[in-house]
């Protein structure tokens, strides 16, 4: 499959470094690695045929639990061998925390999902609906099933951070954020409709889910071994934002800026993934929200050299390498356009190198190795 320095053999993770740079406070020999989600497709023959490890049944869990990677109840010792196995992974692929997000049972519209992998029998890739969700009138609001925030949704979390490396760290969200939530259950179509016809369900919508998010952050912030939120929250996509700024700005960000002032308080980061062009609401992501770091870039967007420049001086741009170009590009030409990325946004610190968006399940995991590989390298 290559020469490759991955997997590590003796890695060296230190997630104080990774917030230093980030922070701007360090600025390393290279930048570190950075990445929002990696398929069970690509983890596991990295973690089979390269590291030798059990798989350890992860799809399954996965499907009894809807895919929200909450454990809570399943048998623990299979639970702890996947956590394990995820665990490994970051760790010798040379990342300096453990990445995961998990999700409030919220059930919306179904999805349409598809298998676009071939031969992966671990993960199917899913596309929300763009038409009705569950809640459409004041009753359905009234009726819907809420959930509450306990302990036992923190179970995975805990396993994790009672058994980091030393020197790693761990970052975490809810899977979802309040705008993608407030679309899924209204419905993308109906959400716009109700703007106008129903401006104050969408209201209540928002701030219910918000509400629950800020209970869930509130006890998430409470591991020591967490580092930083990444909030994944798309609010674009390639021409503009999905809604318009100004709702955006009333709706939404006001829970953003307060989810960032607990992490900030909390002595922690806060940094969003939000796909899509964005430009409209950088200013306000990063002067009133206060995020430490955006992530989430293309090349047909804004590249993230482009992004560096513009932003890297008040907060750290994370990932970058265009997902389209990661999937295409031959391992050689792979190559030289990473290389170019991080003599772009190495200079000055502030940046982590990664995909634009994360590693699903069509990326060739030869290409992952090589940009891994060429992150490394690096200086």
């Amino acid at each position: 499959m290559g020469n490759y320095i991955v997997p590590l053999k003796k890695p060296a993770p230190d997630i104080q470094r990774f917030l230093a740079a980030m922070d701007g406070r360090l600025i390393p020999h290279r930048p570190p690695l950075v990445e929002y989600l990696v398929d069970n497709s690509l983890m596991r023959p990295i973690l089979e045929d390269m590291m030798g490890r059990k798989w350890g049944g992860a799809a399954e869990l996965e499907d009894q639990t809807g895919g929200q990677m909450d454990f809570a109840g399943q048998e623990r010792a299979r639970m702890a061998a996947w956590l394990d196995n995820m665990i490994a992974f970051w760790l010798h692929m040379g990342y300096d925390f453990v990445r995961l997000e998990a999700s409030l049972p919220l059930p919306a519209a179904p999805v349409v999902a598809a298998d676009c992998a071939p031969g992966n029998a671990d993960h199917q890739r899913a596309w929300q609906g763009l038409h009705e969700g569950p809640i459409q009138t004041r009753e359905d609001f009234e009726r819907y099933p809420w959930p509450e925030v306990s302990d036992s949704d923190f179970s995975v979390h805990e396993y994790i951070c009672g058994h980091l490396p030393e020197g790693m760290g761990f970052i975490s969200c809810h899977a979802g954020g309040v705008y993608e939530h407030t679309s899924r259950l209204l419905g993308y179509e109906n959400l716009c409709y109700l703007l106008v016809d129903d401006p104050g369900l969408v209201m209540a919508v928002a701030n219910r889910i918000g509400g629950l998010i800020e209970a869930y952050n509130r006890r998430l912030l409470q591991f020591d071994g967490l580092a930083a939120i990444l909030q994944g929250e798309d609010l674009g996509f390639c021409t503009q934002t999905l809604i318009p700024p100004d709702t955006i700005r009333s709706h939404f960000l006001p829970w953003h800026k307060k989810y960032a002032a607990m992490t900030h308080a909390a002595g922690k980061r806060y940094y969003l993934h939000s796909c899509g062009q964005v430009g409209a609401i950088m200013e306000d992501l990063i002067a009133d929200v206060r995020i430490d770091g955006k992530h989430s870039f293309e090349d047909n967007i804004l590249p993230v050299t482009e992004a560096k420049r513009r932003y890297g001086d008040r907060i750290c741009i994370l990932g970058g390498v265009d997902v389209g170009k990661l999937t295409r590009l031959p391992p050689d030409e792979l190559r030289v356009y990473v290389r170019s990325i991080l003599d772009a946004c190495a200079p000055g610190g502030r940046y982590a190198v990664g995909s634009g968006n994360s590693i699903p399940s069509y990326i060739p995991i030869e290409n992952y190795l090589t940009m891994v590989d060429e992150a490394l390298r690096f200086g």
